[in-house]
């Protein structure tokens, strides 16, 4: 054996290594304490996911976080990753990517790439000479647009007749991915829902609801604190000087089950596992009075929001209320309201999500023993004791699915909408229980999924039924409108999302240009001379 030989080889593989090996020398430490969004006391903080060329991520930074950046980057000179939410997979939000010059004689921040069209950004990025990154992660206003289609008002049947448009209320963190965008500048990205709303109006909407999320309004508690003025600024205000300038009824709605969800922990609503709905159950209602006239005082103070096309949906889908507490929260909030000057219409939801098929049907049992149901809560004589006497402008808001369980989370659709009993539809019960009370109804929540045989059925029978019991001059009591469940660019291939296209919408407005007896578009006219996720 030739140990020479040998010895010669390994200097050789030694010469190589040294050669394309990467050496890091300066060893600069970065930190992150970049800061962001929620409350002051608890904000939920982004991750600098540092990465490699090939694009892995080595060193995933959360707030307070430090490690050698040069080493994680693979690189003497350069440091770069993506900034997230919650972690560095690829399904945490993406809030930009940074690149910053690391070296023993130089720290600073060459560049950061806000995403394209999501209204979030890093602001006042800085680094000092330790290598502490510092600045803040803000939502960014979306542009107002006052150039949607104006609704032509050719739907003679219903006073108010339209879409959801989903996506302020998502997730668990204002999702900017999945807002709704109206802007014109925007409308070339991914995530505009311009076109889409455009089209909507232009085959007769004139009316969208807007879910928001209570954890988002307030993100210091129920009833702490002011409106969180970055959700509202950059989302909300746009949104609504947009639509009402254009003439679009829009209905504010709280998507959040009668329960607050705390920000960046629950959802409004119901996630993949866990509590459905999520959040805690507030049964006091001075927190309700206190987000509600709070959002409304930014409202009226806005010159360029015009009040005469909002309406208010106090809470959607009561669940398991004790007592008789969802209708009395419910009318505390509605004197709060008037008390302060609004005077537009208010919907009120009922327990057990509100269900129109369970609205007579759906009872429990109150602590005193009482035997509560929506229909004998939700009365002209209860409003009237509460000191409600005027119902023009009061809306009961029903919902109504039409799959096995009425919950809207699978594909097909029941046929036969005349079923009536605990596991009926019960439709003519909701009518005479509208009849008997003198009230006025609106569905702002119906949906079918993408069987579109079965679901056609359905959704036929049913705006039969909403055209057949519309409020007219002669008629005192029934519907003054719907809103289809749901539109929106962040809800991908959600199974009941609609799209101007699609075979939901393409019935839905095909009752919206027939000829009424009532061109109700201002009903109370007429009617006051007389009395008057899965979705879950």
């Amino acid at each position: 054996m030739d140990m020479s030989n040998d010895m010669r080889f390994l200097e050789y593989l030694t010469t190589i290594f040294a050669v394309t090996q990467t050496v890091i020398v300066n060893g600069e430490t970065v930190t992150n304490e970049i800061t962001g969004v929620g409350s002051a006391d608890d904000l939920i903080n982004p991750y600098f996911c540092i990465q490699k060329s090939d694009g892995k991520v080595t060193c995933p930074l959360a707030y307070g976080e430090s490690a050698d950046g040069n080493e994680c980057s693979g690189n003497d000179y350069y440091v770069g990753g993506a900034l997230r939410f919650d972690g560095c997979d690829y399904d945490n939000t993406y809030l930009g990517y940074l690149g910053l010059s690391i070296s023993s004689t130089q720290k600073a921040i060459s560049s950061y790439t806000q995403p394209e069209g999501v209204h979030i950004a890093y602001t006042h990025a800085s680094i000092d000479s330790a290598g502490t990154l510092s600045g803040s992660i803000e939502y960014t206003p979306i542009e107002p647009n006052i150039h949607l289609v104006v609704p032509a008002n050719t739907n003679l049947t219903w006073s108010y007749a339209g879409i959801n448009l989903s996506g302020f209320e998502f997730d668990k963190v204002i999702n900017p991915v999945t807002a709704p965008n109206l802007s014109e500048i925007d409308q070339t990205t991914a995530y505009t829902d311009l076109a889409d709303t455009n089209n909507f109006i232009a085959t007769g909407a004139n009316t969208i609801r807007m879910p928001l999320h209570w954890g988002y309004l307030q993100p210091d508690g129920p009833g702490q604190g002011q409106i969180y003025q970055n959700y509202y600024n950059s989302y909300l205000k746009p949104f609504l000087q947009s639509t009402t300038q254009s003439k679009i009824y829009t209905i504010l709605d709280i998507h959040a089950y009668m329960r607050y969800s705390e920000f960046g922990e629950q959802y409004a609503g119901c996630g993949a596992t866990g509590p459905c709905p999520d959040g805690t159950l507030i049964t006091d209602p001075a927190p309700y009075i206190d987000v509600w006239t709070k959002l409304y005082d930014l409202l009226k103070n806005d010159p360029d929001i015009d009040e005469q096309y909002i309406l208010l949906d106090l809470m959607n889908e009561p669940v398991d209320v004790p007592d008789d507490k969802v209708f009395t929260i419910q009318v505390a909030v509605i004197q709060a309201l008037r008390n302060v000057g609004y005077e537009g219409p208010i919907l009120v939801e009922g327990n057990a999500w509100s269900g129109l098929h369970s609205w007579t049907t759906e009872s429990w049992q109150g602590s005193d023993g009482q035997l509560y149901t929506n229909a004998n809560l939700f009365t002209r004589e209860n409003f009237a004791k509460a000191g409600i006497t005027d119902l023009t402008k009061i809306f009961i808001n029903a919902h109504q699915y039409f799959d096995n369980n009425y919950s809207g989370s699978s594909t097909s659709c029941q046929t036969d909408l005349s079923t009536t009993g605990a596991n009926g539809f019960n439709l003519q019960a909701f009518i005479d229980y509208l009849e008997v009370n003198q009230l006025f109804a609106m569905v702002t929540e119906y949906g079918t999924g993408t069987d579109s045989y079965t679901c056609s059925i359905a959704l036929t029978q049913f705006l039969d039924y909403l055209k057949a019991n519309a409020v007219t001059s002669d008629k005192t009591y029934g519907f003054v409108g719907h809103t289809i469940w749901s539109t929106g660019h962040g809800w991908g291939s959600y199974n009941l999302r609609v799209k101007p296209d699609s075979y939901q919408w393409k019935l839905v407005s095909s009752y919206l240009h027939t000829q009424g007896v009532f061109a109700n578009t201002n009903h109370t006219t007429a009617v006051a001379k007389n009395i008057h996720p899965q979705k879950r």
